[in-house]
């Protein structure tokens, strides 16, 4: 009975005390370690902090945001009060570069205004992307540096041809750098109220439309050509400074970029597949376009 009780204590133990080296145990390991693999995968994913959890965005709707909606007025006025007040200095152009009665150069001097007009709306996709990548304030507040240069540079030409570069495109394109932020930036302030402010600072083109050709007026006829154009200099200074205020306060979202790189995937800030509508490629496309000639029938059938 003692043996008999002992024999299988032993074949026991033997079974649990298994030599090491022997086939058997890298066998067991084996299992033990496929049982182990298989209860990690089946372990729920263990819930988020709650500091980590996305909060809402809340719009402050005023504060901070009245001061950027007077800097995106100023800059709506500035930049389309300039170019819509073209008409008084192309009578200026005009006598200055030959005679108000020649047709072909009323033709070529109001190429240059609408060539700016048509190039800040051009522009308008690229300068989206600039703002993804460096942000409103950065985009305006450089935007309203080349445009300061173009126009500082526009008022030492002695010749038509330059302007074409200087005003039409470089003083242009500064104009659209820093337009399409102002209107980007109202969102990050407001949203109840976007429609109201959105009125108020599309209402500073208005205002400055109205009032710039009477001040222009003033200055051709006291300073000239030349040193008006660097008056109106002071107007794109101070939409560098008005850019200023573009402080970003919507959540930047993470993304997948490389490490060191700090510009998204270009699928996140350009999206290919609206380009694919007809409807649409014909809409920006046609507007630009048509701004291209924004002056020139105006000017040409219009003898002042």
């Amino acid at each position: 009975m003692t043996e008999g009780n002992n024999m299988p204590e032993g074949d026991t133990a033997g079974k649990d005390e298994v030599p090491v080296g022997v086939p058997a145990e890298e066998k067991r390991s084996e299992e033990d370690k496929k049982e182990n693999g298989e209860s990690s995968v089946s372990v729920p994913e263990q819930p988020a902090a709650p500091g980590t959890e996305e909060v809402e965005f809340v719009h402050p709707e005023g504060g901070w945001g009245w001061l950027v909606m007077l800097a995106a007025m100023w800059c709506n006025g500035s930049v389309f009060g300039i170019q819509n007040a073209f008409g008084i200095l192309f009578l200026s152009l005009l006598r200055e570069f030959g005679s108000e009665h020649d047709e072909d150069l009323r033709f070529k001097t109001a190429l240059v205004g609408s060539l700016s007009m048509g190039m800040i709306f051009f522009c308008s996709p690229i300068v989206s992307v600039f703002t993804d990548i460096l942000g409103c304030r950065v985009t305006a507040v450089g935007g309203a540096a080349v445009g300061l240069v173009g126009l500082l540079a526009s008022s030492f030409v002695t010749s038509l041809g330059p302007m074409y570069f200087t005003y039409g495109i470089v003083f242009a394109c500064g104009c659209s750098f820093a337009y399409q932020p102002s209107l980007v930036i109202l969102g990050h302030y407001f949203k109840k109220r976007l429609g109201l402010v959105n009125g108020i600072v599309t209402a500073g083109s208005s205002i400055f439309t109205i009032t710039l050709p009477f001040v222009l007026s003033g200055l051709l006829e006291k300073v000239g050509l030349q040193n008006t154009m660097r008056v109106l200099c002071i107007l794109m200074f101070i939409l560098m400074l008005a850019g200023l205020t573009y402080r970003p306060l919507l959540p930047v979202k993470s993304s997948n970029t490389r490490a060191g790189s700090r510009c998204p995937p270009m699928s996140q800030i350009f999206n290919i597949n609206i380009w694919k509508s007809v409807g649409y490629r014909i809409w920006a496309f046609g507007i630009p376009a048509a701004l291209y000639g924004y002056f020139v029938s105006l000017m040409t059938n219009n003898h002042m």
